[in-house]
């Protein structure tokens, strides 16, 4: 279902300078964002699944390049993927976290004969499904969300023209 790339150079922390591609490492903090960096680096495509020697995984929808030293890998599906199909079939490689650490670290040859479920239809996988699910996680959400605000009297606000801007610059992924 995946092919499994790494990266070409050891992208160290002083690389990281806010410009260029975000670049990812191994854990979770900031969901394995280092930061950014313009130095030449390959960089990989949008809509693939990072996974790093702990078995974390993280589907990226934005290009991206990757530390050497850390033991990350990315796994470009052998078909195109949607966000909502991304997060999905990410939630189903959270095993790989129960299984692997810093004593025995996940490597695409450990886990290239894997199996997953996911679910099927007629025989193929359902694509359709895992979108409809997880944009019914997300509108249940949001719900959520906005029935906590309506009670908390925080339904009603205004954001100033800086906090507009940081949230269209987000929405764009062009934070700096």
């Amino acid at each position: 279902m995946f092919e499994s790339y790494n990266g070409n150079f050891d992208i160290k922390k002083e690389h990281i300078n806010g410009n260029g591609d975000y670049v990812i490492t191994s854990g979770l903090t900031n969901n394995g964002i280092l930061g950014q960096s313009d130095v030449t680096a390959k960089i990989f495509d949008a809509n693939t699944i990072t996974v790093d020697m702990f078995g974390f995984s993280f589907y990226r929808q934005f290009n991206y390049k990757i530390v050497t030293h850390a033991r990350v890998f990315s796994l470009k599906p052998k078909f195109e993927i949607s966000e909502n199909q991304g997060l999905f079939l990410v939630n189903s490689f959270y095993f790989l976290s129960q299984k692997f650490a810093y004593d025995n670290m996940c490597t695409w040859s450990k886990i290239s004969d894997y199996k997953i479920q996911l679910p099927t239809k007629n025989g193929e996988i359902d694509f359709d499904f895992m979108e409809s699910f997880i944009a019914e996680l997300e509108a249940g959400r949001i719900a959520e969300l906005e029935a906590y605000l309506l009670t908390t009297g925080l339904k009603d606000y205004t954001l100033t023209q800086q906090e507009q801007q940081a949230l269209d610059d987000f929405d764009s992924n062009n934070v700096e």
